[in-house]
């Protein structure tokens, strides 16, 4: 598409929707979000840029005044400043404008180090933004968000991002405002500290349990040294804390808390002498999708031929069905067994799932993962309320 018929297509959807607004109202304001994601790359911005000001002086009811700010700064950049390496903007009376700078801070590469001896990033600029998110938060997260650099982007070249938002949640003045049009450091940390129980107890002592627990059970596996600290959380008083930890243990670590709700979490002894067998139910209470799940109950690992035997037992084929194509897979794609790294994940026709968890060190399964829906109420051989037998 050449740039002129960009410019016209512009031209014609900023129409369309100003054409819309006057009979639903909620139009401009879902448009001018949609312009957080898109919309800065030539020509738009020479067409955009002029109807998002003229929308600003109309003032849209429907449309709070900040989002169309922020917009502006998203399509039409920062405005040049001087004097310092942070610009005036930062210090919007709106949240939601700030983030949109900080965003474009970001996105332009600002902060970045000149001298590749230093690191990627200029240590004087990443303290000023330090001081200006403690003293009010909700600019380094959209910053950060716009980067596209990781953890491991940084390896031994003396800024550590973990570490770094970790002093932040622990010294900045309040919480970050609830509506950022981009990803805050509270989001951020869940991931890139989601391996590290030394950033999860940090995060516990710096009262934030919410981040906490999200941090402890991202990593849908056994992470070394965090069974303590899901066995504390578990405890917790709060269930929207305690729940997470306990089905975390159950599933990934063979665990069963002695707080677990047995109407949520139970450990079915006696039903195969090879298998320990964890039944987890999850959501709301009025339908609850059920999962078994599997652990060797004296090797390391499942061999193929228990893990066909175990799978039969639990989800025989006359319920299970055909097997299916995988979600994962592509669409034209014949149904067969779908490899994500040494796991193997089974879809069927029934909406069951399957899914065998690869041994690390060894050949075989060190976990199955059953899921079908409501377990007891399809399968009757096996009763939620019974603490034993056939799933």
């Amino acid at each position: 598409m050449s740039t002129d018929t960009k410019r016209q297509r512009a031209v014609w959807l900023t129409g369309v929707v100003d054409r819309a607004s006057c009979h639903h109202s909620d139009v401009t304001l879902v448009f001018v979000d949609q312009l957080r994601h898109k919309g800065d790359g030539p020509p738009f911005p020479e067409v955009l840029v002029p109807w998002l000001r003229d929308l600003r002086d109309r003032c849209p009811a429907g449309v709070p005044l900040d989002r169309i700010e922020g917009a502006i700064v998203l399509i039409g950049g920062l405005e040049p400043w001087e004097g310092s390496r942070l610009p005036p903007i930062l210090d919007h009376s709106s949240d939601y404008v700030r983030a949109c700078a900080a965003h474009m801070l970001g996105r332009a590469g600002h902060g970045e180090s000149d001298d590749d001896h230093e690191g990627l990033y200029d240590a004087d600029f990443i303290a000023e933004l330090t001081t200006k998110e403690l003293a009010r938060p909700g600019i380094a997260g959209p910053y950060w968000s716009a980067t596209g650099l990781m953890q491991s982007d940084f390896s031994q070249l003396g800024f550590d991002p973990t570490e770094w938002m970790l002093g932040i949640i622990e010294r900045r003045n309040g919480l970050e405002p609830v509506s950022l049009p981009f990803n805050g450091i509270d989001f951020h940390i869940h991931e890139l500290a989601a391996g590290d129980p030394r950033a999860v107890r940090r995060l516990i002592e710096a009262d934030r349990a919410d981040l906490a627990i999200m941090t402890a059970t991202e990593i849908r596996d056994e992470v070394a040294g965090m069974t303590p600290i899901l066995c504390e959380m578990a405890d917790h008083a709060d269930l929207r804390f305690a729940v997470p930890a306990q089905i975390h243990l159950a599933k990934y670590h063979g665990m069963l808390h002695p707080r677990a709700d047995p109407e949520r979490i139970r450990y079915l002894p006696g039903w195969r002498d090879d298998a320990r067998v964890f039944a987890i139910r999850y959501g709301e209470s009025d339908r609850f999708p059920d999962q078994a799940v599997i652990f060797p109950g004296r090797n390391a690992a499942f061999d193929e031929a228990q893990a066909e035997a175990i799978v039969d037992m639990a989800l025989p084929p006359d319920r299970r069905g055909e097997l299916a194509r995988h979600y994962l897979e592509s669409y034209d794609a014949d149904p067969a067994p779908y490899r994500l790294g040494c796991d193997e994940l089974r879809s069927y026709v029934s909406g069951a799932h399957v899914a065998r968890i690869g041994a690390i060190e060894q050949p075989g399964w060190r976990r199955i993962e059953i899921s079908a829906g409501r377990l007891a109420d399809r399968w009757g051989p096996w009763s939620w309320s019974e603490s034993t037998g056939s799933i």
